[in-house]
């Protein structure tokens, strides 16, 4: 299985088990125990105890807050990942990224501010973005 296949383990993520769709749109908060993969939109804030992916056609507008949250699609909002960042070169993030570990290839698009800093919390419930 690949890197953003259902179920998929791997850089440090557990197993997919939430997949929003790419024809899906939620609006609201959405918290999970387990990693979760957005394809679709999310309208609000995003909080895991294990992993987040954006795919890359995913849209969150809203706050992310996990333990390893890697980007391929835009966000609108902070992300806040307790162990690992990754923006991968097709990213668009507007918001401030915070993370001990923080990965940004070439390509990528980021406006914002950025800290490297250990995180007392494994998660943190965000504020509400600014859409």
């Amino acid at each position: 299985m690949g890197l953003f296949a259902f179920g998929a383990t791997s850089k440090g993520m557990g197993e997919v088990d939430t997949i929003v769709g790419a024809d899906a749109s939620l609006r609201g908060s959405f918290n999970s125990k387990h990693s979760i993969r957005i394809d679709g939109e999310i309208y609000g804030n995003v909080v895991s105890e294990d992993g987040v992916i954006v795919g890359p056609k995913g849209l969150i507008r809203g706050n992310i807050s996990a333990k390893t949250v890697m980007v391929s699609g835009k966000v609108k909002g902070n992300i806040t990942a307790h162990q690992k960042l990754e923006v991968q070169s097709i990213a668009h993030v507007e918001g401030d990224m915070t993370a001990p570990n923080i990965s940004i290839e070439d390509g990528a698009f980021f406006e914002g501010n950025c800290q490297m800093k250990e995180s007392g919390k494994v998660v943190d419930m965000p504020k509400a973005a600014k859409e």
